[in-house]
């Protein structure tokens, strides 16, 4: 059997694995997972429905907008999938458990890359595949096309997804392949890259493409029209021969897809020989990382000294040192949170600041709703298992000289902190680039914080109650019914709190309700979010208690 044969049967096998494993999962997360895609699919396609129609009130002028809007979506997309494969093709090529398997059979180097890229590529994508769907959708509805135009976007996708795809894979695999040795070197070259990326953002972003007074005016309505409009980008080759086959335009639609298709063929190939020249030493490069048994020197000595009770400063300190000697954990923040405020620090670059109030105050909210998004999937995934985490040594935590009630509420306020820093922090930063009312600014900090405190309360509570001492995996443990429990009423908790506040303001705006029904309306939401804010923070932590002491007492 050819190696190529075998990897198939294996993928074919992996997929019968999966749904075995679908088929014994809780049924509520199967539903809310099933629930949670049409009702974001549905909601997508709605919300770009509707800003097709504003943009086609404003005459002519509009219809112009809403064809370079393709454009546009496709350079995001490509941003977006270019760092997604980044962060993915790491794991996937390098610290794969499958690598030493593969390594001992007829594989060659090249085949086993090509393989691990196409899996990243896979793994990177989905997002993709979710957001464009309600986007052609809709484009197709509002103008009104045939079913060729769907057919037309997924031929010239896969090639697209290649080459953004490629570009992350054969970054990482360059960047790990000469990684400097010493720290200092790689800090001076991670600092020199961050500031040339600055320098090129910030270039690109006065870099007038076409210099017609159609697409200048176009500019400074919808900032950024500029770069996607750059003729070199495969997302305008993209959007572009959509745009062709479907008026046409045959001869210029199949020269953009053969120009994607070279490309992505020349990636292909480009990934095979760094493969075949760079991958086996690569990896035994990182796994000689990997296998350092010298023993990791003491973390935040100053921790020592801070005034606190011994127990609740040793639990402190081990938390953060764990979390801290984990790459993979604090790489996961980082990124994240790092993506969000490197959006938030550029704001003005698109000129968000000088539209109309109106458009400002729904930024501002939807970057609240954004970032309690992203504290909602952090907090299930690194505060919900910590508790279960402890695994067979939870009865060391037993014997120790403190009380249960005393470790959940640690915990509780430890993430409490960690989380508002940073959230705030981003809050601050986004409302000030925006130029919002101060009443905005603090309404919104006022919300992340309810939402932070929120989510660490339910994620620490939850995580006591449904503790499972016997798993090891965290993945596991969030996707258990308790895991789920905690994403869905943390979700519920951002819609409750942040929807009807960022509804009625708007409201104010727009001139649908007066000034003193406003604040009448804002106190009335005010009292609710404190209600739902005790419900969702000391409830989960009593309940947590109770189920920890009876644990301790078993």
């Amino acid at each position: 059997m050819s190696i190529e044969r075998a990897i198939l049967k294996k993928i074919k096998y992996t997929f019968y694995n999966l749904g075995r494993i679908l088929s014994i999962q809780s049924k509520l997360k199967v539903f809310f997972i099933f629930c949670s895609v049409i009702v974001l699919i549905t909601g997508m396609a709605l919300m770009f429905y509707s800003g097709f129609r504003y943009f086609d009130t404003m005459s002519g002028f509009g219809s112009i907008i809403i064809n370079k809007l393709f454009t546009f979506f496709f350079l995001g997309m490509g941003v977006m999938l270019v760092f997604s494969s980044i962060i993915t093709s790491y794991s996937t090529i390098f610290r794969s458990d499958e690598i030493p398997f593969l390594l001992v059979r007829p594989a060659g180097y090249n085949q086993i890359t090509l393989y691990k890229f196409f899996e990243s590529t896979a793994l990177s994508s989905w997002a993709f595949v979710f957001i464009i769907l309600p986007y052609v959708g809709a484009y197709a509805a509002y103008n009104e096309m045939s079913v060729l135009f769907v057919i037309w976007t997924l031929l010239f996708s896969i090639p697209f997804l290649i080459i953004c795809s490629a570009i992350g894979s054969i970054s990482i695999i360059i960047f790990v392949r000469f990684i400097p040795k010493s720290k200092k070197t790689l800090l001076s070259l991670l600092i020199f890259t961050g500031l040339m990326l600055v320098v090129v953002f910030f270039i690109n972003t006065d870099f007038n493409v076409d210099k017609e007074m159609e697409v200048f005016d176009i500019s400074t309505v919808l900032p950024g029209l500029n770069l996607a409009s750059n003729p070199i980008l495969p997302s305008f080759w993209t959007s572009e021969g959509i745009m062709a086959l479907t008026n046409g335009q045959i001869l210029r639609g199949l020269m953009f897809w053969l120009l994607l298709m070279l490309t992505a063929t020349g990636f292909l190939v480009l990934i095979n020989d760094l493969g075949r020249l760079l991958f086996y030493n690569t990896w035994l490069s990182t796994m000689e990382g990997r296998q350092n048994n010298k023993r990791a020197p003491v973390l935040f000595k100053w921790l020592d000294k801070i005034y606190l009770p011994h127990d609740i400063k040793a639990m402190i300190k081990k938390d953060i040192r764990i979390f801290f000697r984990d790459p993979v954990q604090w790489s996961q923040v980082l990124i994240f949170f790092g993506l969000i405020g490197l959006y938030f620090v550029n704001i003005r670059n698109f000129n968000y600041h000088n539209i109309d109030a109106m458009w400002r105050n729904m930024i501002a909210f939807l970057n609240v709703f954004c970032l309690s998004m992203v504290l909602s999937s952090l907090g299930s995934r690194f505060i919900y298992p910590e508790l279960s985490l402890e695994g067979q040594g939870f009865w060391v935590i037993g014997l120790s000289p403190t009380s249960m009630k005393r470790i959940v509420l640690t915990k509780f306020f430890s993430s409490v902190v960690a989380m508002i820093i940073i959230s705030v922090t981003l809050v601050l930063i986004s409302s000030s680039m925006l130029n919002v009312e101060k009443e905005i600014q603090i309404i919104t900090i006022i919300l992340i914080l309810s939402v932070s405190i929120a989510i660490c309360g339910l994620s620490t509570g939850l995580g006591a109650i449904f503790i499972d001492l016997k798993q090891s995996n965290p993945a596991a443990i969030v996707s258990g019914f308790g895991g789920t429990l905690n994403l869905i009423l943390s979700l519920c908790f951002m819609i409750v709190s942040i929807v009807p506040t960022g509804l009625i303001l708007h409201l104010e705006i727009v001139a649908k309700i007066s000034h003193q029904t406003a604040e009448n309306l804002l106190i009335t939401t005010g009292l609710w979010l404190i209600i739902i804010l005790l419900c969702s923070s000391i409830l989960p932590l009593i309940l947590g208690i109770k189920v920890l002491n009876k644990t301790q007492g078993i």
